[in-house]
């Protein structure tokens, strides 16, 4: 075998292997996480279950309430800081600033101890999880 030849084989191989190294599965771990969630003992019907890491103000992850209260999201393993948000029509009132246009005004009803000052935690392993989440008006 010439010195090209032997040339030419490395780079063939070469070229065959590295997008075979590439084809793994990409992005972070995630842990599948699963519940429902209720508010006064009434499901939600919509809204968001958002998970942060504790020392961040990022969300890691977030997953729409669906209309019967429950959700799921792939999140990164680790302690969370969970938010809870979801909004309901606000009766006889609507936005009238765009002619000829009638929108119904809706309101965030949870209070801010399930979001914007959120208490709620959570310790996500590597095994899929169900968390519900029972919440109650604050007084």
């Amino acid at each position: 075998m010439t010195q090209a030849s032997k040339l030419f084989s490395v780079l063939t191989l070469s070229v065959l292997l590295v997008p075979a190294i590439g084809c793994g599965p990409s992005g972070p771990v995630t842990t599948p996480v699963s519940g429902s969630v209720s508010y006064d003992g009434t499901p939600l019907d919509n809204g968001y279950v958002t998970f942060r890491d504790t020392d961040s103000s990022t969300p890691s992850a977030a997953g729409k309430i669906g209309a019967d209260g429950t959700y799921t999201v792939d999140v990164i393993p680790g302690s969370k800081t969970v938010e809870i948000t979801s909004s309901r029509d606000v009766p006889g009132k609507f936005d009238m600033s765009n002619p000829g246009v009638k929108v119904q005004l809706t309101e965030q009803f949870i209070p801010e101890d399930y979001n914007k000052q959120t208490k709620l935690t959570a310790e996500v392993g590597d095994d899929a999880m169900t968390l519900d989440f029972d919440l109650e008006a604050v007084n």
